[in-house]
């Protein structure tokens, strides 16, 4: 089944188009583990750089460092290092 979204159609139902992705992929897990959508939106921003795998390594030392968004935005490339040496996200 294709499916064709024109994403710059104002009269779009979304509820209606993104039904039959929402259906395929329902009872699917995401290859991320995260525990809330903090998590969830780092995770996704920082995989685009590296594995899902990779950081799924690295998540855990993340977040115990820095366990909200206001944590981590308040600090800098040179404390996050040590924390992505492992991954390709420098």
């Amino acid at each position: 089944m294709k499916i064709k979204i024109d994403l710059f159609d104002e009269t779009t139902n979304w509820n209606k188009e993104l039904n039959p992705i929402l259906e395929k992929y329902f009872h699917r897990k995401h290859p991320l583990e995260y525990q809330n959508l903090f998590q969830l939106i780092v995770m996704v921003v920082l995989s685009a750089q590296d594995s899902d795998k990779n950081i799924n390594n690295i998540a855990p030392q993340l977040f115990n460092a820095f366990p909200t968004m206001e944590s981590i935005a308040n600090t800098t490339k040179k404390s996050i290092n040590p924390i992505s040496y492992s991954s390709k996200i420098s």
